[in-house]
Parts: C-alpha cells; structure tokens; sequence
C-alpha cells in the first residue's frame, strides 16, 4: 500500500494555487510531483491489507553527523531564504503545508535532510498576492547548492537534476522512496492553471544530494 500513500501525497503535495482551502484553521493543501531516473532503488510494493498505510520512506540508520531537523532553507542563487515547518498528514490523508506562502514544509514522516533516503521539501509556487517561496525554482540548475539549516548544524547540497511531470505522472518512489544516497527533493507546481480542477497541470521536482565533507 506504499506505493498508494505516496500518490495520494503526489497529488496533493508542494503548492499550486491561489484556490487551496484551509484545513483545521492552520494548513492548507498542496500537489505535488517528480522523478529521478536511476537516483533509487525500485521499493517493493505490499499487498493490500487493511493494515495502516506506512508513512516513511524506509527505514533508515541515522547518522548523527548528517541527520538535521530543518528549521531553514536557504538558496541563494535564486534568492530563496525561508523557514521550514514540519508537515505530517491531515486526518483526511492529506498532506499538510504551511499556511504561510513565504515558508516550505519538511515531510517530517519521511527521511531527516542528510539521512540516507529521500528528505522532501515542498513549496508554493504563488499565492493570490504574488509569489510563492518556490517561484524561481524552475530556475535552479546542475550545480546550484541548498543549505539546510537546524539545531545549529548546516548542510550543503548540489543540485544534480530537475524534471518537470504532468500532475497525474510521477515515479512517487523516486521522489518519496529510499535510495543509499543523501537526497534533497525540491517540490513545486507549474504550467497553467486549470480552473476546473483547481490546480496547476505540472510538477517540478528538484534532485539534490549532500555534499559530503
């Protein structure tokens, strides 16, 4: 049921639109979407049970020399500097994102930033006043570097890809699945928006990977 979780959150992950609803008072919803070709691992799929969706990514060893709660994102070259919230589920299996458009949300059910997996950071790409926290995402390329900052530690990562898929078409283990690397995945929405569906048609996903020292 992994691979079913993980496209539930693809499609209502990393902020489209001017139009998400408020859930609770505090979050609203956001779509999401990406790929990586050859960056992971297949994850086997289970059968369905009516046991409890798993949330993580896998399970991991963490390494306390890496291992960061991110509590700030910083990329300069396209001028981002931002706080990042933990997210988790709603109670309707949704994702849960910041309220603030300024700020990205951390899938604190997946992998830490500097774990061995994939980490998740998700953004809005507008708001109805403007830009979102992710809107020159599309502009970062191979090479461009993301610190990620908590607890007093910072780490680095390279940008190595981006890749851009309808909304409905992901490789979700790519983005959400564990991998022996140290991922940072980037997520955002793009292309038009479609007024029937309230969204954006695109998503944006940005591979990174630490920089080890």
């Amino acid at each position: 049921m992994r691979k079913l979780l993980y496209l539930l959150l693809f499609l209502i992950l990393a902020g489209c639109s001017q139009t998400m609803g408020m859930q609770n008072g505090s979050s609203d919803q956001m779509d999401n979407g990406g790929g990586q070709e050859d960056a992971q691992p297949e994850t086997a799929e289970s059968q369905e049970t009516d046991e409890p969706l798993e949330t993580s990514s896998s399970p991991v060893i963490e390494d306390p020399k890496y291992n960061v709660i991110p509590e700030k994102i910083t990329i300069e070259s396209i001028g981002v500097e931002s706080a990042v919230v933990p997210v988790g589920l709603l109670e309707n299996g949704e994702m849960a994102v910041p309220e603030d458009f300024k700020k990205t949300g951390w899938f604190d059910l997946g992998t830490n930033p500097g774990n061995r997996g994939s980490s998740v950071i998700a953004g809005h790409v507008d708001d109805p006043t403007g830009e979102g926290v992710f809107y020159n995402l599309k502009d970062l390329k191979p090479g461009d570097e993301i610190q990620v900052s908590g607890e007093g530690e910072t780490l680095t990562f390279e940008v190595v890809d981006s890749q851009v898929f309808p909304q409905d078409e992901a490789p979700i283990d790519d983005i959400f699945g564990y991998t022996s690397r140290r991922m940072l995945n980037l997520i955002t929405c793009i292309g038009d928006y479609d007024v029937e569906n309230g969204g954006r048609t695109e998503r944006l996903v940005v591979f990174t990977e630490l920089v080890e020292e």
